[in-house]
């Protein structure tokens, strides 16, 4: 037991000896001048209000330092030296010359000494003009539905649009921002759900003024009427002339979801000839145009066509 514990002891003795050398030699090591290359990120200060760099900028610079170990490793651990590059003065084009100045370490910078930067020797910036403006929002979704139920349009989100702002050349050219697209299959109950936007290239710069849009989808039960005596109206007829359709109404089928359908009126069904359209053909009978609300189609219009009566000047004529 003595010899055991007089192992343990001699152990201790010179794990700590051990310990001290490694200090001792770590303390001389660090107190000694190196020099040492280190990737240093490149920052942009100072961009003009109104601008927005609108080129790829190389994301770090090798530079070579020299300096006590101790402020070499606290730069290692650290990260907390930069390449400055100020655009204060830049307008629209500029090349940087990298020198040793443009280097910045804060806590480390009176124990280090930049000597010079390896690579690159040169940045080019190239600024834009900055734009916002608002955009609509559009679904990048495909849903089909089970027999007996249909999709009702329009779709509604929330924001239905947002501001989008990046270089003006690349803004101009946006309408539209699209969701990721995702699929819904054999659907029977509405949809609502939170979708992110579908990215943009980085190099394009552009930022939104939110990241996610609300989607609502109405799904509903198909169903079908028949609406009777829809007025026929005549559209682009000349002032001197009356133009009179015969008959002067029509009746269709519309489908679509229930509760569309079921709040439907005929009222709400637009049918019309126009008369700019063909005043100078000599067909027998002219067909309806027919516009419905969004979410609802239509089929089997009767009549098929019409005819016209003209009245000018006291005078009537059928026009076929």
């Amino acid at each position: 037991m003595a010899l055991k514990n007089a192992l343990v002891e001699n152990l201790r003795v010179k794990l700590f000896v051990g310990a001290l050398a490694i200090l001792f030699w770590f303390v001389v090591v660090t107190e000694n001048f190196y020099e040492y290359d280190v990737d240093v990120p490149i920052v942009a200060i100072n961009v003009p209000d109104g601008k927005i760099i609108a080129n790829d900028l190389p994301a770090k610079a090798r530079v070579r330092f020299e300096g006590k170990g101790r402020a070499l490793l606290n730069l290692l651990f650290s990260r907390e030296a930069r390449v400055m590059l100020d655009l204060a003065n830049v307008r629209q084009r500029h090349a940087f010359a990298l020198q040793r100045q443009m280097v910045q370490a804060r806590r480390s910078g009176a124990e280090l000494n930049p000597l010079h930067i390896l690579y690159p020797d040169t940045v080019w910036i190239k600024l834009a003009n900055v734009l916002e403006k608002p955009v609509r929002v559009s679904a990048n979704v495909k849903i089909t539905t089970i027999a007996g139920y249909t999709v009702v349009q329009p779709f509604h989100f929330a924001p239905d649009s947002i501001f989008i702002s990046g270089p003006e050349e690349i803004v101009r050219k946006i309408d539209t921002v699209a969701t990721v697209y995702k699929e819904f299959s054999n659907m029977q109950q509405s949809i609502s759900e939170r979708f992110r936007f579908q990215p943009f290239p980085e190099s394009q710069r552009l930022t939104f003024s939110e990241n996610t849009v609300q989607l609502n989808v109405d799904v509903e039960k198909l169903i079908e009427m028949t609406l009777q005596e829809i007025p026929v109206q005549v559209q682009n007829a000349p002032a001197h002339l009356k133009v009179t359709p015969v008959p002067s109404t029509l009746s269709l089928t519309v489908e679509g979801g229930e509760k569309l359908l079921l709040n439907l009126k005929k009222e709400n069904i637009v049918a019309y000839i126009d008369y700019a359209r063909i005043r100078d053909t000599a067909t027998t009978g002219h067909p309806a145009y027919i516009r419905t609300p969004n979410g609802v189609r239509y089929r089997d219009v009767k009549p098929a066509r019409f005819k016209l009566i003209l009245e000018n000047q006291n005078h009537a004529a059928a026009r076929h």
